[in-house]
């Protein structure tokens, strides 16, 4: 039950790294790397939220807060 847990954290911090990282990036030439970048994040979310059982319908994707 820990490792999931771990999992989920580890997903999240991916997701989170991922983002800043695009966002760094956004101001330069490299948009398709960026958009990989975000692409990584929203998957890394996707995989989280599928693998958290506590996750309710209505919370709000990580994507749409910022």
């Amino acid at each position: 039950m820990e490792r999931a847990a771990n999992d989920l954290r580890m997903l999240r911090y991916v997701a989170e790294i991922t983002r800043k990282l695009a966002k760094m990036l956004s101001q330069t030439r490299y948009q398709m790397l960026v958009y990989f970048l975000e692409m990584t994040a929203v998957e890394a979310d996707n995989l989280a939220a599928a693998q958290d059982p506590k996750q309710e319908e209505g919370q709000m994707p990580p994507e749409l807060r910022d």
